[in-house]
């Protein structure tokens, strides 16, 4: 008797198996008769369909699920629209294709090495930059189709799984946006951090630790490379921290960082009650070989050895062959300007000494600029007193937690989240 019951569940189950499988064949083709669309978002839409997945699928309501993913269509629309706006695409394609007709003469390196090698960094900045933007424009189009799809079907488990993927590509494409309407040279580049305690005392050497942990934090999720250069510590945290984030465009995400940065907390020192700390956020170019030809270049700073006091000294750290026994840690004095740079992070003495020659550099660079436009501004009258000076943001953590940058009146309330490296909102 379990013998022919065993039977009759098997032969049930096959045939089952066959409907199903009937039924998303036909579902198949007509979709692909309808719609024209990709093989790739036909198997993710047959997969989608499947009993097996929609069986432990939470109820969506078809309403929201649209309403949400045309919001997300609109932004990406629009940031789309910014990419196209700033950027003649057509004339980028002509530019690469001549390169590459000239890349093919086998007399161009024997002639001109210099120029060969320029157009080799041309053509690989404006292949990554056409790659890049064919890549948005597919990815828009597959996932528009997949959105019209589920609403046309009033599908709302499907919209609702449309909607992460219009989500992750709305975030990247914001983002590509945001980096093609940086269009100064120096924007492009690494940079240097310079993070000091103010006002506050040991609140505000707390601060520099915490803001210093911030910024290496964001700059590892974003994928640059952040890289202690300098700190000069004391009992309960640091006085001053040096950072270098490496990578493409780290100067033009970093530079509205620049200012004073005011903290409000319970102190955990001494007395317990409510104390104001500030800390000064500057951050300069790195002056390195931009990967785009036509890019322009920093102005050329030039530094007498007449004008520089070095010293060298011991470097702080937690010990090893060359830290804390040999003098390696470089400081370095600009006389006439006052500026003092100091680095201790590479291992030998002439390491240090290049890299704080880079950060003088920069620093004199910004100066300049700083200078020019200053007089520029008072030809003009257009930079009135601020009466808080620098200040651009607020850190609140008692008696409630906010965050607010006072240039635009954006606030976030999720200090730890923004604490642990999340600063792009």
């Amino acid at each position: 008797m379990s013998t022919l019951v065993g039977r009759a569940a098997l032969v049930c189950a096959a045939s089952a198996q066959t409907c199903r499988r009937s039924i998303a064949t036909h579902a198949q083709r007509h979709l692909q008769s309808r719609y024209a669309l990709p093989q790739v978002l036909l198997s993710l839409r047959s997969f989608c369909a499947s009993p097996a997945v929609r069986a432990g699928a939470p109820a969506v309501n078809l309403k929201d699920a649209i309403a949400n993913n045309q919001h997300l269509l609109s932004r990406i629309t629009k940031a789309m629209q910014i990419v196209n706006d700033q950027e003649d695409w057509v004339s980028i394609r002509q530019e690469l294709a001549g390169l590459e007709m000239e890349s093919k003469d086998e007399s161009l390196w024997e002639s001109s090495p210099k120029r060969a090698v320029e157009v080799q960094k041309r053509m690989s900045a404006l292949s990554d930059r056409l790659e890049t933007f064919d890549g948005f424009k597919s990815r828009v189009q597959e996932s528009t189709g997949m959105f019209e799809m589920a609403r046309d079907e009033s599908d709302a488990e499907l919209c609702a799984e449309v909607h992460t993927d219009l989500d992750q590509l709305c975030r990247e494409i914001e983002k590509y946006s945001m980096q093609i309407l940086m269009s100064n040279a120096s924007d492009k580049c690494s940079c240097f951090l310079e993070i000091r305690a103010g006002a506050g005392g040991n609140e505000a050497c707390d601060w520099v630790t915490i803001i210093s942990r911030m910024y290496e934090k964001w700059g590892n999720s974003e994928g640059y490379k952040v890289t202690i250069l300098d700190q000069v510590k004391n009992e309960v945290g640091m006085k001053a921290v040096t950072l270098q984030v490496a990578g493409d465009y780290a100067y033009g995400w970093c530079k509205y960082e620049t200012g004073v940065h005011r903290f409000v907390r319970i102190s955990k020192f001494g007395e317990m009650k409510r104390q104001t700390s500030f800390v000064m956020v500057q951050v300069f170019p790195l002056d390195t070989d931009s990967a785009d030809a036509n890019a322009q270049s920093f102005l050329n700073v030039e530094i007498s050895a007449q004008d520089i006091k070095m010293e060298v000294m011991r470097a702080q750290g937690a010990g090893g062959q060359h830290v804390n026994k040999t003098e390696s840690a470089v400081r370095l004095t600009h006389i006439p300007s006052g500026i003092v740079v100091s680095c201790q992070n590479e291992r030998s003495q002439l390491q240090n000494k290049a890299m704080a020659m880079q950060m003088l550099k920069s620093r004199l660079q910004q100066r300049r600029k700083a200078e020019q436009a200053q007089l520029k501004a008072d030809a003009h009258s257009a930079l009135p007193e601020n009466a808080w000076g620098n200040q651009i943001k607020s850190y609140v953590m008692q008696p409630y937690q906010m965050i607010k940058d006072l240039r635009t009146g954006y606030e976030r309330s999720d200090v730890d989240n923004v604490l642990d490296g999340d600063l792009q909102g």
